[in-house]
């Protein structure tokens, strides 16, 4: 019976079906789940007999991955050989990207179910919020952590970020359910709509919150079948969100904090030179440095610890133990990562390991452009490929606030994008 294969496909689709589910629980259920899909599905494929095909794009986003480990190595005095251990880890998402590319070019896995999941996991973590927001605790008794709604996720606010992430797959779930039923639902379709918006409004992630509504216009730019419902959302949304703006003081804090952000990143330059006609005043570093946003102080540090190393990088992880040696320069602040994803490849991998995923991304991209015009491919799938590139897309826009590009929770999510880019078999839908 064990070396029956469909004793491993059915725990293997689950495995597959619950990475959802398992970004509401934690890092350490994401790792497992990693593990066991991988051991499920190398078993599968072997009992199958199904080859894992090794082409230009998987080598060169294995180059990547190398290029990490030997990064880390060469800098383990610095990073430690705890990091040096993890950059092996990482290993865990070439493998992911590999099975699951595997597997639904085979035919294996079902897309749907896997959107259903994420459809599902949005409405129930969007309520959950909803009710921390409205009642002061959510279905579990959590109560809002230093003033922010966090919903299930307790002790860290990365729910809109979850909502943000999730929703184009939310999105595939509801054309194909509803949007693709004989009965269109419209008042469920504009009710999920409202929900999950609502929720990443209070959620108060506020650059998460700012991609999703740049997300929704694109939308509603470009794909006529949401459009109506989308603008119907905004429409009746736009005052709550004035009222809960102008009446509740948490929201208002964290939205006029990132108001004032803007602000100052658009003046920088001015600010700049108005402090430097200053000069001549007592201690004009502090007068300089206070006037420059945190994050562009992060990012300016990292494109200094990048000129360092920039060959091969500095490790990974590496960030949170060099910039302390950039501070008694103008204008740079540390941090665990630097808060992009681009700074952060550039920086722990150097020009090499950039190169080596552009050029993995470059040709992937252009793969599923060329589906995109193949005449072959139904409207319905057509559909589903966009909206898969437009979310990839915008997770890696090099212009905006990022979560670390190596670390579980947030590292996992983005290559399971990665690898849902490899829907091209309509036989998956």
């Amino acid at each position: 019976m064990y070396l029956n294969k469909e004793f491993y496909a059915y725990p293997l689709k689950i495995s597959f079906y619950f990475f959802p589910i398992s970004f509401l629980i934690g890092s350490l259920i994401i790792n497992l789940n990693i593990i066991i899909f991988s051991i499920l599905g190398f078993i599968f494929l072997y009992l199958s007999k199904i080859k894992i095909r090794f082409n230009l794009t998987n080598f060169f986003l294995l180059l990547f991955f190398l290029t990490s480990i030997i990064s880390s190595f060469i800098n383990i005095d610095i990073i430690g050989k705890s990091n040096f251990y993890k950059s092996i880890f990482l290993l865990r998402f070439y493998i992911l990207y590999i099975l699951i590319e595997t597997l639904f070019l085979n035919k294996k896995i079902d897309f749907k179910y896997f959107f259903y999941t994420c459809y599902i996991c949005i409405i129930i973590l969007s309520l959950d919020l909803s009710l921390q927001f409205f009642h002061g605790k959510n279905i579990l008794g959590f109560e809002p952590w230093e003033g922010r709604i966090t919903g299930l996720f307790e002790h860290e606010a990365i729910a809109g970020s979850y909502l943000q992430k999730i929703f184009i797959f939310s999105l595939a779930a509801i054309y194909l359910k509803l949007y693709k039923s004989k009965n269109n639902k419209n008042i469920l379709i504009f009710s999920s709509f409202i929900i999950i918006i609502f929720a990443s409004f209070i959620a108060s992630n506020r650059i998460s919150f700012i991609i999703l509504i740049s997300l929704i216009i694109l939308l509603i730019i470009f794909f006529k079948v949401f459009r109506k419902n989308l603008i119907l959302s905004l429409i009746f949304l736009v005052p709550f969100f004035y009222y809960f703006y102008q009446t509740n003081e948490q929201v208002n804090l964290r939205y006029l904090g990132f108001t004032n952000k803007v602000i100052k990143i658009i003046n920088v330059n001015k600010s700049s030179t108005v402090q430097n006609e200053s000069s001549n005043q007592s201690n004009p570093q502090i007068n300089r440095e206070s006037n420059f946003p945190n994050h562009l102080k992060i990012f300016n540090t990292s494109y200094k610890l990048f000129k360092d190393k920039y060959i091969i990088g500095n490790g990974i992880k590496s960030f949170r133990y060099k910039c302390k040696d950039y501070l008694n320069q103008k204008n740079t602040l540390c941090s665990t990562h630097p808060h992009n994803y681009h700074l952060e490849v550039l920086n722990d991998t150097g020009l090499f390991g950039f190169i080596f995923l552009s050029i993995f991304v470059f040709l992937l991209i252009w793969k599923n452009l060329k589906l995109i015009f193949n005449k072959d491919l139904t409207y319905d799938h057509k559909i589903l490929v966009v909206l898969l590139i437009l979310n990839f897309l915008i997770e890696v826009f090099p212009f905006k606030s990022t979560g670390s590009f190596f670390t579980t929770w947030n590292g996992s999510l983005l290559w399971l994008s990665i690898a849902l880019l490899n829907f091209q078999n309509k036989n998956n839908i």
